[in-house]
């Protein structure tokens, strides 16, 4: 357990703190735009950020159990399996542009556009998959 952690802890933090962040400027935003609040949506996004945890999760999982699984039929990966952290990347990025998008709803002063655009970058590479020749 305390490999993972020490593999995924800073990872699992920054997860942690995007959803909250996005969930408090999502409040913000709400109320900044006399959004009334109610519990069918509210509801529906607890699923979605419980359902981010359960994907990271998942490629930590992968992380440990690929290895393994392959070591059973003695072949060995040349490479640290990287389910986990990509998602993990993945979840930040889009976590980032959603709070991003909350912020300049809020006030368009507040975030800058390209801070949006290199995210969406970022985000649009892990979707190719690292590959910038398609």
């Amino acid at each position: 357990l305390m490999a993972i952690w020490q593999a995924y802890g800073l990872v699992i933090i920054l997860v942690g703190l995007v959803i909250v962040l996005d969930i408090l400027t999502g409040l913000l935003k709400a109320f900044a735009t006399d959004e009334r609040l109610n519990a069918e949506k509210g509801s529906k996004g607890f699923a979605k950020k419980l359902a981010l945890l359960m994907g990271l999760a998942f490629g930590i999982f992968l992380d440990v159990a690929v290895p393994v699984m392959l070591s059973v039929i003695s072949v060995e990966l040349p490479f640290n399996s990287p389910f986990g952290m990509i998602v993990g990347v993945y979840i930040i990025l889009n976590e980032g542009i959603s709070i991003c998008e909350n912020l300049y709803t809020v006030d368009p002063k507040i975030m800058p556009a390209f801070i949006v655009k290199m995210l969406q970058s970022g985000k649009d590479e892990l979707d190719k998959g690292g590959d910038s020749h398609e």
